[in-house]
């Protein structure tokens, strides 16, 4: 009977061959790596919290209208984003569903591998959500009169749209971060005939 030891080179065939052809599990390795970026998690949760905030609080305060017989003042309410914001409202959840969407697509995809980029989508959206309320908050108060001042959601709804948009914009520069790192694995180059396994050049 003969028996195999570890310093035996013919023992050392197989996992030379090993480590020049890789399992197919193993050539996915890179492709399983794809996970939800930081960026997209601030952008989701910034997406949340302006669609509590859209309902929650309170943007502006709005001048009532005087009694006809003027026995008693006007009574001052006031409106949230959903009621005092009739168009840039729409604008708002287009925003909050792809920063949301994105999470969950990207968290999907981890199963096969496959990525789809939806940060420039949400850093367009984000960035026109954040200058309309920029316009409407700071600069140009909707209904003007009518409104006569800005409450907290509307400075808090106006942080969170930013914060919609810096996420994409930090989730691109993750993944342009990744796509460079797949790039440089070497079973990435050995796939693309970039690099071949020793002894499996072109012969003569």
């Amino acid at each position: 009977m003969v028996t195999m030891s570890d310093d035996d080179p013919q023992a050392q065939q197989p996992r030379a061959a090993d480590a020049a052809h890789p399992r197919s599990g193993d050539a996915v390795q890179p492709a399983r790596a794809l996970r939800v970026y930081r960026g997209e998690l601030t952008s989701a949760a910034s997406a949340f919290a302006l669609l509590v905030l859209m309902f929650a609080l309170k943007w502006y305060g709005v001048a009532g209208v005087p009694d006809p017989s003027a026995a008693r003042p006007a009574i001052s309410t006031a409106e949230n984003a959903w009621n005092g914001l009739t168009i840039i409202r729409w604008v708002m959840l287009a925003t909050i569903l792809a920063a949301l969407g994105s999470v969950a697509v990207h968290a999907r995809q981890r199963r096969h591998g496959a990525r789809t980029d939806t940060s420039r989508v949400v850093v367009v959206l984000g960035s026109l959500t954040a200058l309309l309320l920029l316009y409407r908050v700071l600069i140009d108060l909707p209904q003007a009169s009518k409104v006569i001042d800005q409450k907290l959601g509307a400075f808090l709804g106006l942080l969170a749209a930013l914060g919609i948009a810096l996420g994409g914009f930090e989730s691109i520069g993750e993944e342009r971060t990744h796509s460079r790192a797949i790039s440089a694995h070497p079973r990435h180059r050995t796939r693309a005939g970039g690099d071949q396994p020793p002894g499996e050049g072109p012969q003569a």
